[in-house]
């Protein structure tokens, strides 16, 4: 009997210890939150909100075919229709120089100086896209945004006033949400016959210069 009584004993020992192995452990212990260390970055939108309506004036050089390069002074007023169209009013100067016949050649000059002024003004519609960041240092980041712009008007010159198609492509920097530095390339197309025929002449014009948003 003292030996099945010691086994009976032993087994529940047994027992005992197989229920503390398997049963399911107890975390009385309170547990600490961890908080992520994570640096907000902060983001400064500058582009347009409200402003609508855009003024500015740009200088340049304008490659007139046949008559040199010219210095290129505009002006113009836009209104932004969406956040991706707009629409603007152009008006630009410039002179033409000579033509290398009248340099070569000892023959009176081809044109008057009232009639080398050249005129333009028209209106284009124009279209935003690549919104994105310019990085002047570390610290210093602006907003930027590339558009392209269509449009059709009138240039005078040589004593004739001719239907021009004007194709811009434009690259703007905004400082603040109203004040933007303006850098544009454009081609201005349009009939002349100054030189004995009629032809298509292209007269690119890079200008750079800055823009107000009221």
């Amino acid at each position: 009997m003292a030996v099945r009584a010691r086994s009976i004993s032993q087994l529940g020992v047994v027992v005992l210890l197989a229920g503390s192995v398997f049963s399911p452990v107890s975390h009385s212990a309170e547990q600490t939150p961890v908080k992520a260390d994570v640096d907000r970055r902060e983001v400064l939108d500058d582009v347009i909100d409200s402003e609508n309506w855009e003024i500015g004036a740009k200088v340049g050089l304008m490659s007139i075919e046949d008559f040199e390069s010219s210095l290129w002074l505009s002006g113009h007023l836009g209104y932004h229709i969406s956040e991706h169209f707009y629409v603007k009013a152009r008006y630009a100067r410039a002179k033409a120089g000579l033509t290398s016949f009248e340099k070569l050649a000892n023959t009176a000059p081809l044109l008057t100086d009232e009639q080398r002024e050249m005129t333009y003004y028209g209106l284009n519609l124009g279209y935003n896209f690549l919104p994105g960041e310019i990085f002047f240092s570390e610290n210093t980041v602006f907003n930027s945004i590339f558009s392209f712009e269509l449009g059709g008007g009138s240039t005078e010159f040589a004593g004739d006033s001719q239907f021009t198609i004007d194709v811009t492509a434009n690259y703007r920097v905004f400082f603040t949400d109203g004040l933007a530095w303006d850098i544009s390339m454009s081609d201005y197309l349009f009939n002349t016959e100054v030189t004995g025929k009629s032809k298509t002449t292209h007269n690119l014009t890079f200008a750079t210069g800055i823009a107000w948003y009221f």
